[in-house]
């Protein structure tokens, strides 16, 4: 039986360094944020190489932008109009609520974001219905904070292997 060799690669490195950054954030803060949202966000935007990054964590925060924002929309009008006493209806709604969250994200040009806004709509709606804006401010820092260390991350670790690259190649 033959053994392969295992290797920790530079982006595992990176989604490491990104990911407790965010936590070391967060503790700077005091802890009033939700680390879980800023590290989450890093690991999505590690990617390959900067371009890539970039527009990976830029769809990210407009996928969580988008979501919000929709989720703010509907449950003010929930909270200040519609009294909904069976679950199953209120849910029937979100569900419908999913095409015009979808469909803005295609107008804007921005169809990778549509999965993304689709679960930001329903973490609002559904998972912190009692206190939205304070959860949708925080989760908007968070993320926010998280792409922009890794996109720090990947941008210094890409310096370093360019460095070690071509000290190696003399």
């Amino acid at each position: 039986m033959q053994h392969e060799h295992f290797h920790i690669g530079m982006r595992t490195i990176k989604s490491v360094i990104s990911a407790y950054l965010c936590f070391v954030v967060d503790y700077l803060r005091g802890g009033v944020g939700m680390p879980f949202y800023g590290a989450i966000a890093a690991l999505i935007t590690i990617q390959k190489d900067m371009p890539s990054s970039f527009k990976t964590g830029m769809n990210r925060m407009i996928a969580t932008l988008n979501g919000s924002i929709f989720a703010a929309v509907y449950l003010f009008i929930e909270q200040n109009f519609l009294y909904l006493e069976n679950p199953l209806i209120r849910y029937a709604i979100l569900s419908l609520l999913m095409i015009p969250v979808i469909y803005f994200s295609l107008l804007i040009k921005q169809p990778a974001s549509t999965f993304l806004s689709c679960v930001v709509f329903f973490s609002v709606t559904i998972n912190h219905a009692d206190g939205p804006l304070e959860f949708i401010i925080t989760r908007l820092t968070d993320t926010g904070i998280g792409v922009i260390i890794a996109l720090f991350v990947n941008w210094s670790l890409f310096k370093v292997q360019d460095l070690y690259n071509s000290l190696k190649a003399r």
